[in-house]
C-alpha cells in the first residue's frame, strides 16, 4: 500500500526530471483538474442542477467546470464524473478545500450517491480543453517507462491528426488523494468530438494506419489495464 501511495510523487518526479531533458518541460505545470465522482438518481435532472451551480463554481476558483458521462464499461448506473479546471495544482487543492461534496446540501445530495473525489495533475496535457467524445483508461505504468510512454503518446497524437482526424487529443494524468481507487494507476484520456469521429480513429487503426505502429510501441509499455470506458463529456461552465 505504501508504494501506491508514493507512486504518484515518483511518476510526477520522474516525469519532470526526464522531460526537463528530452520532452519539453511544459508537459509539466499545465494546470490540474479536480473531480467529483457520483452515482446519479436521474442523470439529466442532476446535471442540470449543477449547471444551475455557478455560484459554487465561483467560489471555488474554476476556471472551467464540465460533467462525464459513462455511457459503456460503466461500473454502476447512472455513473458521472463532475470535473473542475485550475491554472495550477495548488488552485485545485485550494479549491477543493472549499467546498465538500460529501456534505453538499440536501436538494444536491438527495439526487446523487457520492463515491469519492481526487485531484489530478497532467503529465501530458491536453492541447486545448474541448470535451467531447472520450475514451477513458486507467492504466499501470513502471515511472521507468513514464517518459517514453509520454514521448509515444505525443507522437501518436500528432500522427492521428496528420491522418485526418483533426479533433484527436489525448491526455496523461496522474491523481493525488483519490483513495485506493486511484492508487497506483494513470488516467490515459482520448477524445474527439463526435462518436463518429472516435469510430473512424479506431477504424483507422484496424485498418493499418501508419501511426498504428505507434500506438503497439505506447501499448507494449502498458503493464495493466485496470478500467476501460466511453463517456460523453461537456463542458458547462467557463469563468469570466
Amino acid at each position: 500500500m505504501n508504494k501506491f501511495i508514493a507512486l504518484g510523487c515518483i511518476a510526477a518526479c520522474s516525469v519532470a526530471s526526464a522531460l526537463a531533458d528530452d520532452h519539453g518541460a511544459e508537459s509539466m505545470g499545465n494546470g490540474a483538474f479536480t473531480t467529483l465522482f457520483v452515482s446519479a438518481k436521474d442523470v439529466d435532472s442532476y446535471i442540470d442542477s449543477v449547471k444551475s451551480s455557478t455560484a459554487l463554481f465561483e467560489a471555488i476558483g474554476s476556471d472551467a467546470a464540465g460533467y462525464c458521462e459513462t455511457i459503456s464499461g460503466r461500473d454502476e448506473v447512472g455513473q458521472l464524473m463532475i470535473w473542475n479546471a485550475f491554472a495550477s495544482v495548488t488552485d485545485a487543492l485550494v479549491g477543493g478545500s472549499k467546498y465538500d461534496a460529501s456534505k453538499a446540501a440536501a436538494d444536491m445530495a438527495s439526487q446523487r450517491e457520492f463515491k469519492y473525489t481526487a485531484t489530478w495533475a497532467p503529465l501530458k496535457p491536453f492541447p486545448r480543453l474541448d470535451p467531447g467524445y472520450e475514451r477513458a483508461m486507467r492504466i499501470k505504468l513502471k515511472p521507468e517507462n513514464l517518459p517514453a510512454f509520454i514521448a509515444a503518446i505525443t507522437k501518436m497524437e500528432a500522427e492521428i491528426i496528420a491522418a485526418g482526424h483533426e479533433t484527436f487529443m489525448n491526455g496523461l494524468f496522474v491523481a493525488m488523494g483519490g483513495g485506493t481507487t486511484e492508487a497506483g494507476t494513470y488516467y490515459l484520456k482520448s477524445i474527439t468530438s463526435s462518436v463518429e469521429t472516435h469510430g473512424a480513429v479506431i477504424d483507422d487503426y484496424f485498418a493499418g494506419a501508419s501511426w498504428g505502429a505507434t500506438y503497439n510501441e505506447a501499448s507494449a509499455m502498458i503493464d495493466e489495464v485496470v478500467n476501460d470506458q466511453f463517456e460523453i463529456c461537456e463542458q458547462f461552465y467557463t469563468a469570466e
